[in-house]
């Protein structure tokens, strides 16, 4: 039986299996019933208690109502911390597969851990320093990537008035201690190596060490992409490592993900030094894969040739050449400092190397272009005085 109150009634029910629960109910002045079952007669009596007092603040709305915005205020509040916001985040940017990638892997190990379900709005500078204070100081430079991507995601939040401000940012934080570079190959070193590498991939070496082209760009180049005759080359695609060749980009039949340079000023034009045109030349004729569009270095099946394949070939040559620290890498690295000791300025290594601005490319893009031939025949002039001095003859 109900019993009756001022405002609503409770009534006591009993289930088949005996088990006890108070229906709490009343009624609006438009004739409709709200009620609500709860386990004990005090919850039932203190849902009628703070119904009366909304209504008697005019604050009442349909409970059903108020249950979905409730509802919807959670999913918003997960949807705005720091995992939701960062899902989103990967979902909705422009991101190349390589980069969404990585940034996963830096939530997952990083940043989640500390900061998954905390709203965005509490992500304090203090919090973060809590958090960079727990990070394992070993991996330096995974911590400051992973700072990097905090930082973005925080600031991106404060573009969509997520929050009010991103916090201040960390002076240092989010650089690690720049890693001993190898040092840069002698012409000596440089010419063993070639020597000591098959002849279908003596180019390739020659391109990162002299031109300093990366180790994707350089799996990438077709016949398309050079002048045999100028030793112009066009950088406009690479070999992504490492990505699901099912994506939309990937190289039909070969299994490769090929994109466009990592950012718009690797899209370039560079220049190989004289005394290696012949090289070039031959290269052409005898091992690029047939038609305007073959590969420069093939692989056996004329697709792309895997990166094991070409390291399971340069080992021995480096060691020939005493040098076993020497990586694809570093070649590049011995390419831009033989640059720099040519006279080339900061603005034309940036662009020699693609990390110039887009905004400078398309001020400069003659001169660049003119400079970095120049810059080529100087570096060239250099290697033939050399290999003059050695007797040595060019590759």
């Amino acid at each position: 039986m109900a019993r009756r109150r001022g405002f609503g009634e409770v009534e006591r029910r009993v289930s088949a299996a005996g088990r006890v629960t108070y229906r709490a109910r009343y009624a609006m002045p438009d004739g409709n019933r709200y009620s609500r079952t709860l386990g004990t007669r005090m919850d039932a009596e203190a849902w009628l208690v703070g119904e009366r007092a909304l209504i008697d603040h005019d604050e009442w709305t349909p409970p059903q109502a108020r249950r979905a915005a409730e509802e919807r205020r959670q999913r918003e509040a997960a949807f705005n911390t720091v995992e939701g916001f960062a899902q989103r985040y990967l979902t909705e940017r422009v991101l190349r597969p390589t980069t969404i990638r990585g940034y996963r892997k830096l939530l997952v190990s990083r940043i989640l851990p500390y900061f998954a379900q905390t709203p965005l709005t509490e992500v304090t500078l203090t919090e973060i320093k809590r958090w960079r204070s727990s990070l394992d100081p070993a991996t330096t430079a995974t911590n400051a990537a992973a700072y990097r991507l905090l930082r973005s995601l925080l600031q991106a939040a404060e573009e969509e008035e997520l929050i009010d401000r991103a916090p201040p940012k960390i002076r240092g934080a989010g650089s690690a201690p720049v890693r001993n570079v190898a040092r840069p190959a002698t012409f000596e070193e440089l010419a063993v190596i070639v020597d000591h590498m098959p002849e279908r991939l003596r180019l390739l070496v020659v391109l990162a060490a002299f031109v300093g082209l990366r180790e994707g760009e350089l799996l990438e180049l077709r016949r398309s992409d050079v002048d045999g005759l100028t030793g112009r080359i066009d950088v406009t695609r690479k070999v992504d490592k490492d990505v699901d060749p099912d994506v939309p980009g990937a190289c039909p039949s070969c299994g490769r993900h090929i994109s466009s340079p990592k950012t718009r000023s690797g899209t370039r034009t560079v220049h190989l030094p004289p005394p290696f045109q012949p090289l070039l030349q031959a290269h052409l004729l005898e091992h690029t894969a047939p038609g305007g569009h073959g590969l420069l270095f093939p692989g056996d099946r004329t697709d792309h040739m895997s990166v094991r394949y070409l390291m399971d070939r340069y080992r021995p040559a480096r060691e020939a050449a005493g040098r076993p620290d020497l990586t694809i890498h570093h070649l590049r690295h011995t390419a831009l400092t033989l640059a720099g000791q040519h006279g080339a300025t900061a603005a034309e290594l940036q662009a020699r190397a693609g990390h110039a601005s887009q905004a400078a490319m398309a001020i400069y893009q003659h001169a660049i272009l003119d400079r970095d031939k120049a810059l080529a025949g100087k570096i060239g002039e250099s290697y033939a005085a050399w290999s003059a001095s050695r007797g040595h003859r060019s590759p």
